[in-house]
């Protein structure tokens, strides 16, 4: 027999020892020639035998030890355990144990068993629409935490967010360990209406006005300075005219029409600030009420219910992972109640017309950010026993085209 077959003969000697387990005997007393001899007739395997000073010791299955007893009384002599090695018998020593091993089996059953789930929907890229309203999308689109990732399709997912959101150009959803991973890619700057995608299109009037000045790059203007427009008329055509140098007309090319066109335009606003209107006011009491989140449901702990009136309640939690892609469906929170009373919120004459006067002023800036150049700005402010209005006039001149 090759060395390599008698190695491979020891190993699976060894895993049957493991499994089946394993004696070491000492045989003394009697005459232990016969008892080998009885052993050998009758199919049961002694192993290394060895002469000792207090007997001969061998190896043996335990399975075979009741019929090697019975074999130990007709030649007269004594079998001692002195070793027990192998499986069986190391679950016989922990059965005190059982459920420490239970839980361990048990703890790997429930971590495979989550790990078929999505326990956490983390978005990347993000800053127009906040998590908030993503996550309430996908969960119209059937799409929520705990949910069997069999079900997801990333695809139709990266397919339905482009098509609910035109601003988003760019999706990429995964699902990496327990986690549905969507990262976006929002459009910074808007592309303009009139554009095609075959490069061609026209600049039309978003809003009323008058024409100050008109800058063309490319295309044919349509309109001059002191037109007055309409909102959606056409002001720049996406053609261009191809002369001779005669002066006729060879041929018309479609062009994406570019340029700037400044108008004249008029804002008119109108607010009413009352002199009384209901206003919270806090009393510096709170709850802070604990719960477990466990397989998508909160679970609350005895203590802190909100018992207020009126109250303003605000939830946070997290969840467990065991590492970055690898959620539990476990987690812990809590709901915070803040108590406050109805109130009236009461404005002299005088200081309504402030905060009038305020709010026109907060309105010119914001018209003023989006663009416009203000060039006249005037109020008035009208009180009555219940409330302030300011009517205001804004001119101003802007770029109207798109």
């Amino acid at each position: 027999m090759s060395r390599r077959s008698v190695k491979r003969r020891r190993s699976v000697e060894k895993r049957r020892d493991r499994w089946r387990g394993r004696l070491t005997i000492r045989v003394t007393g009697g005459s232990p020639e016969r008892f080998f001899n009885l052993c050998s007739f009758h199919g049961i395997l002694l192993e290394a035998l060895e002469q000792t000073e207090n007997g001969i010791s061998f190896f043996m299955e335990a399975g075979e030890f009741f019929r090697a007893g019975r074999l130990a009384k007709k030649a007269g002599v004594k079998l001692r355990i002195t070793e027990k090695r192998g499986i069986p018998f190391w679950l016989r020593q922990s059965r005190k144990r059982l459920a420490f091993y239970a839980g361990i089996l048990l703890c790997l059953g429930l971590l495979y068993a989550s790990s078929l789930f999505i326990w956490d929907i983390h978005m990347e890229g993000n800053q127009k629409y906040t998590d908030d309203t993503l996550l309430q999308f996908l969960e119209e689109e059937g799409y929520v935490h705990g949910m069997a990732k069999s079900g997801i399709f990333c695809e139709d997912i990266e397919k339905a967010i482009r098509n609910r959101y035109n601003d988003i150009t760019w999706v990429s959803a995964e699902i990496t360990g327990n986690r549905l991973i969507i990262r976006i890619k929002e459009n910074e700057l808007a592309e303009p209406e009139g554009v095609t995608e075959s490069g061609t299109g026209d600049v039309t009037a978003k809003k009323n006005g008058t024409v100050v000045s008109v800058i063309t790059r490319t295309g044919t203007p349509k309109v001059h300075v002191g037109d007055s427009v309409e909102t959606g008329q056409l002001l720049i055509a996406g053609t261009l005219d191809i002369l001779d140098e005669g002066g006729n007309l060879l041929k018309t090319e479609e062009v994406q029409a570019d340029g700037d066109v400044i108008a004249a335009t008029i804002y008119h606003y109108e607010e009413e600030v009352p002199l009384a209107s209901p206003k919270k006011h806090y009393t510096g009491e709170e709850k802070n009420r604990h719960y477990l989140w466990l397989f998508g449901k909160r679970l609350f702990l005895p203590g802190g219910k909100n018992s207020y009136e009126l109250s303003d309640e605000t939830d946070s939690y997290e969840t467990l992972h065991l590492w970055e892609n690898f959620y539990l469906p476990l987690g812990y929170g809590s709901v915070t109640a803040r108590e406050y009373e109805e109130a009236v919120r009461v404005l002299s004459p005088k200081e309504a017309e402030a905060e009038a006067e305020k709010r026109f002023e907060d309105y010119c800036e914001e018209l003023t950010a989006s663009g416009v150049t203000i060039k006249e700005a005037s109020c008035r402010v009208e009180t009555d026993a219940d409330s302030c209005t300011v009517i205001g006039t804004v001119h101003g001149e802007e770029d109207i085209g798109e």
